[in-house]
């Protein structure tokens, strides 16, 4: 329960939030890398609402958020749900960390501040149009391969977090050129099977620069629904995928188990629903060394012999 308000209608800060364990105790988190590789889909609002405002039949104080789609001669509400890929290193005392995570999530916005939430197509969310900041990411589920950053996203930020394997391509400075964005979650409870498996091919597709953060995001593991901001330094790169053929780039298979986030995926997003979006972030190379020469092969001018 949070501590009294003052006169001013402010709360002690130490009532505002969760106290972390002692093991967790130095915030922020800071990036040492970031690249990210997220892609968007409408899905049905009502569905969204079922998981955005109910947890075990207690109130979140959040709301799913509506996005104008619009279908022929009219114009429709959608939840929008998105996959949200990351890959991340980060720098301690005495070690590396490293960390491949994906973030099922739907958008929402906390309740309390209506009515000054933005009502907006998805285009201009993506475009870093909602100055408000109120419109973030519900985790619905989140799967990382190193178990320190799930004890942490669990007992910081109450995330539903679990361990999860990757096998995955992505695009990088280090690597051939590519456009391809391959991801593929194993089922935790089978490594024959998969939770989901994503092929994108985005080859020719412009995406522009935008600004979007910092992002809100909540979890609701903690008994009370926690909110953070994910300030990321830089802009993303985004492409709405507005034509049947651009759409087609995303082949999305969700596996055939009863894994509650599989389960949760074929719900909110079906196999037969379309990817409206993309965006991707990869943050600035701290340095870079180009390959070697012969240094016998010059003369004293410099040129090559």
């Amino acid at each position: 329960m949070a501590k009294a308000k003052d006169e001013y209608g402010q709360t002690p800060w130490e009532g505002l939030k969760p106290t972390p364990p002692a093991d967790f105790a130095q915030w922020p988190f800071y990036y040492a890398s970031l690249q990210c590789n997220w892609v968007y889909w409408y899905a049905d609002l009502d569905v969204a609402r079922g998981y955005v405002e109910d947890s075990g039949g207690k109130p979140t104080g959040l709301r799913a958020a509506r996005f104008p789609v619009a279908q022929g001669k009219k114009t429709v509400d959608k939840a929008v749900v998105l996959l949200n890929f990351q890959r991340y290193t980060a720098h301690y005392t005495n070690a590396l960390g490293t960390t491949n995570e994906v973030e099922f999530n739907v958008v929402a916005y906390p309740e309390n501040r209506a009515p000054g939430v933005p009502y907006m197509p998805l285009e201009r969310f993506l475009n870093g149009k909602d100055q408000t900041k109120t419109l973030g990411h519900l985790r619905l589920h989140v799967a990382a391969d190193n178990a320190i950053a799930v004890k942490a996203g669990r007992e910081v930020f109450g995330e539903p977090k679990f361990v999860g394997q990757f096998v995955y391509e992505a695009p990088t400075l280090n690597g051939p050129p590519s456009a391809d964005w391959k991801v593929r979650l194993v089922n935790p409870e089978n490594a024959d099977e998969f939770v989901y498996d994503m092929d994108a091919d985005f080859a020719g597709l412009p995406f522009w620069p935008t600004n979007c953060t910092p992002i809100p995001e909540f979890a609701l593991g903690l008994g009370r629904t926690v909110m953070t901001r994910w300030t990321i330094m830089g802009q993303f790169m985004t492409a709405i995928l507005e034509e049947k053929e651009d759409q087609k780039r995303v082949k999305l298979k969700i596996g055939a188990n009863d894994f509650s986030m599989t389960e949760d995926m074929r719900a909110l997003i079906g196999e037969k629903n379309r990817a409206v979006a993309a965006q991707s972030f990869t943050s600035l190379p701290a340095c870079a060394e180009p390959e070697g020469f012969y240094i016998d092969a010059m003369d004293r001018s410099g040129i090559y012999g």
